[in-house]
This record gives structure tokens, C-alpha cells and sequence, in this order.
């Protein structure tokens, strides 16, 4: 029986689900959106990573299971499965699954980056821009990643514990691997064989979007993705551990306004008021020259491929923009305040479509060839001994604990909530055991 769109919400919410491939907004909220089409993120960019393409691998009915369910809750007339073409046993599978269905197709994409970004994956799914400033639903579609979708496919039987994710890079053994939330990011990488280089570090996320992690034991959450161990003078790591005053000051000595971090941009290059050459520019200003030179960073997606592949001089035109957003945050200026909103939209680029930049190359300019490897999904048994739960796991509010220190918890067992008003996600446990600790996380012993 076809449960009704407020079960299906309630399902999802009761289960804890977020976005699995980003910053972990509640699913939830989106489901409950009327749209037209939803569309299943599987396009998975990031240089390395392939937990998504994994779960589409052993998992396909699921997804599309998690697609059916979306479409129903929201009301959409059409679901899409976006993947890359260059997967073809993933597209055969799909494919055979999909075959004779209106309502629900399949998106074959080019191996380009950053085919995952929302604004670019929904236009090349629908050939619509979504609004300056905006979000996908303001014009009719929700995207949500394949691994949040199997996630919604399994709400009305349990709740999210645990994540996919896959290790690779300077490891013995690259794999992708379903684990415990709350396992410690040592324990992921131990789970690859080690790393295979004396010391070194991790990019939790990728190595486009990703962060530096040093500190293991911080724990596994909803949105895990995957995790690069590199040698600790990888240029990578170098790059992404230099703080602001340095790429501020190296940027301002030696930017020379050769546009190319703008004429890369994927969002640019749609039509979007984003120049980071501009903002570059920022860093000789002061005042009110400043701010009207940092605007042009308001509609940034962080995907960090000017700083990391277009600029010859290997400046840091996405970290310069964090920042400008950030000054601007704090000033109280958004999109919506600013005076780029004012002007009339552009056309898409049309030389776009000519400036993707493929996969291949793209790893070849980060330095990470040798590390290219398949990281296939492995079964295991391990169970880790002790796990430590964020009680924020995504966009919105932290959940209220609703347990107590030394009380015993099943797996699976609430562990925090959300107020009905409030955004954000519940958690549970994702082992049976003993609440040791109860503070901006819950740790359980088993």
C-alpha cells in the first residue's frame, strides 16, 4: 500500500534523515516541498570518491525506491537518476530497472567537475536556472544524493546509523566501506589496511571540497563521504592548511588579473554574477571599495576549482571568497542586499559546454595520478567498541538528548530530538550499549 505525502514526511523525519553528499540539510523539510521533478544526485565529482557509485552498484532498487517515495511525498511527476556515463555497469543496471517508465528516468552525465553541484545538475537535467541566491525548489526541483535517497527508501523501517564512505589515496587497501555513525576516522582508515606513507594527513570530504583533519577520533557522522590520506607535504594538504593572512597576502602581491579563476567558474560560466577575479581584487581595497569589489563572491559554490586547477599562479581565489562572504555575513549584506541583484540575469556562457574540465585531468593537476585505484564496497564485521554521536550532523539546530548518562540504549534507539518547530535532524544509536558521556555528543561503550 502507497503510504500518504504526511507519512512519508513524518517517516523521514522520525528517521533522521539528511543530505548524505553536502551539508546535511533535513530531508525532511524537502520532502515536504511541492515540486515537479526530483532528481537523484549520483554524479559524485570529487576526484577519488565512489561511495555513491557503490551504492548504485548493490543498491539500485533502493534508490530508486528513495526517488518513488520523494516524488510521492512532494507530488512530482518526474524522477531522474543523474550519473556519469562513463559508469556503464551502473547505466545498464539502471537502465534495465527503468525500462518503460514515464515517470522515472535516467540522466547520463559527462565526466567533467563539478557535475554534482546543484545549480549545474539541475540545469543540465532540466535546462532551468535556478534564481541567483536560490535554492532548486524555487523552481520545481528537489535533488537529494543517492545515498539519502537509500536512506528515505529504509525510513519506515529504521533510522539512519550508519554511513557510507570511501578511503583512498596514501592507504594500503582504497575501499569504500559501510560503517557505525560515530566510529572514529582512524578506525576507517585501519579498515583500508593504514595509510601507506609514514606521516601524513586526511581530507575528510574530497579533494576539491574537502577539509584537513589531523585529530582521528573525531567521529564518522550522516554526511561522511569519503576521506583522502596523503602524505603530509602533499601540495594539497599545504594548500588547504594555509590560513587567511597568507593567501590574502600572496594573493594581493601577485594576483595578476588574468580572469581565468572567472572564465573556469562552472558557475560563471551559467550566467551567474560571480567573478573571482574580481573579488581578488578585494584585497587591495579597504572600505566601501572593498565591499562592492567582495560582492562578486556572494554566489560562490566553494567548489575550489579556481584556486585548485585554473589559476597559473596557484593563488587562492575560492578561499579569498569564503572570506568575503563571510566579512559580508557579518555585515549584515547578502545576495539580497547587494547591488549585483539589481542587474538584469545573463545568458548561460556560450562557450560552456567547451570549459568543463574532465576528470582525468583534473587529477593529474592535483597531484593525486598515483593514487588513482578502484575502491570497491567491502563487507565487514567489525564493529567498533565505543562510538561518540554529534548531536548536530547537518544544517539547523543540535538535537535535545533524551537519554541519560549509564543508561543502556538498544542500537537504533532515539538518542536526541528536534523541536517540531525547530530545523535540524534526530539522532540514534548505532550501537547497542552504555551512554558513557552526554554533551555536544552522546558516547555509547558497547
Amino acid at each position: 500500500m502507497n503510504a500518504a505525502p504526511a507519512d512519508i514526511v513524518k517517516g523521514i523525519r522520525e528517521a533522521g534523515v539528511v543530505g548524505a553528499g553536502g551539508a546535511g540539510f533535513p530531508t525532511h523539510v524537502k520532502a515536504a516541498a511541492k515540486a515537479e521533478v526530483v532528481i537523484a544526485n549520483g554524479a559524485e565529482c570529487e576526484p577519488l570518491l565512489q561511495k555513491d557509485r557503490e551504492i548504485l552498484k548493490t543498491q539500485p532498487d533502493q534508490v530508486v525506491r528513495g526517488v518513488e517515495l520523494m516524488m510521492a511525498a512532494t507530488g512530482a511527476r518526474q524522477g531522474v537518476v543523474a550519473v556519469k556515463a562513463k559508469h556503464k555497469e551502473v547505466v545498464a543496471s539502471l537502465s534495465a530497472r527503468l525500462k518503460g517508465r514515464s515517470d522515472v528516468r535516467l540522466q547520463a552525465l559527462g565526466d567533467f567537475y563539478p557535475a554534482g553541484d546543484e545549480f549545474c545538475l539541475v540545469y543540465e537535467v532540466t535546462g532551468k536556472a535556478i534564481p541567483p541566491g536560490g535554492i532548486p525548489i524555487q523552481i520545481g526541483a528537489v535533488v537529494s544524493n543517492v545515498e539519502t535517497l537509500r536512506n528515505v527508501a529504509a525510513s519506515a523501517e529504521r533510522p539512519v546509523t550508519d554511513t557510507f564512505l570511501t578511503v583512498a589515496g596514501a592507504v594500503k587497501k582504497p575501499c569504500t566501506l559501510r560503517l557505525p555513525v560515530g566510529a572514529a576516522i582512524a578506525d576507517a582508515i585501519a579498515l583500508a589496511g593504514g595509510a601507506s606513507v609514514p606521516e601524513f594527513a586526511v581530507l575528510d570530504g574530497g579533494a576539491m571540497m574537502g577539509r584537513v583533519v589531523t585529530d582521528l577520533s573525531e567521529p564518522l557522522t550522516k554526511t561522511s563521504g569519503g576521506f583522502i590520506v596523503l602524505p603530509k607535504d602533499h601540495v594539497l594538504i599545504r594548500r588547504k592548511s594555509a590560513p587567511r593572512p597568507v593567501y590574502s597576502r600572496i594573493g594581493r602581491s601577485a594576483c595578476d588579473q588574468c580572469c581565468f579563476c572567472t572564465e573556469f567558474c562552472p558557475r560563471y560560466l551559467l550566467g551567474y554574477a560571480i567573478e573571482p577575479h574580481k573579488v581578488m581584487r578585494s584585497l587591495s581595497f579597504r572600505g566601501s571599495g572593498k565591499e562592492l569589489w567582495s560582492e562578486w563572491s556572494l554566489l560562490c559554490c566553494e567548489c575550489s576549482l579556481c584556486s585548485l586547477y585554473a589559476c597559473p599562479e596557484n593563488l587562492d581565489p575560492k578561499n579569498v571568497c569564503v572570506s568575503a562572504k563571510a566579512d559580508l555575513r557579518a555585515a549584515g549584506r547578502g545576495w539580497k542586499e547587494s547591488t549585483l541583484a539589481k542587474g538584469a540575469p545573463r545568458p548561460v556562457h556560450p562557450v560552456r559546454e567547451f570549459r568543463k574540465v574532465p576528470i582525468p585531468q583534473l587529477i593529474r593537476r592535483l597531484g593525486l595520478e598515483q593514487y588513482r585505484a578502484d575502491a570497491p564496497l567491502i563487507a565487514t564485521d567489525w564493529a567498533p567498541r565505543r562510538v561518540r554521536i554529534p548531536l548536530k550532523q547537518g544544517l539547523g539546530v543540535p538535537a535535545a538528548p533524551v537519554v541519560s548518562l549509564g543508561q543502556k540504549v538498544a542500537e537504533g534507539q532515539l538518542l536526541a530530538d528536534i523541536p517540531a518547530d525547530q530545523l535540524g535532524a534526530r539522532v540514534h544509536a548505532s550501537i547497542a550499549g552504555t551512554v558513557r558521556s552526554v554533551d555536544s555528543a552522546i558516547t555509547i561503550e558497547a
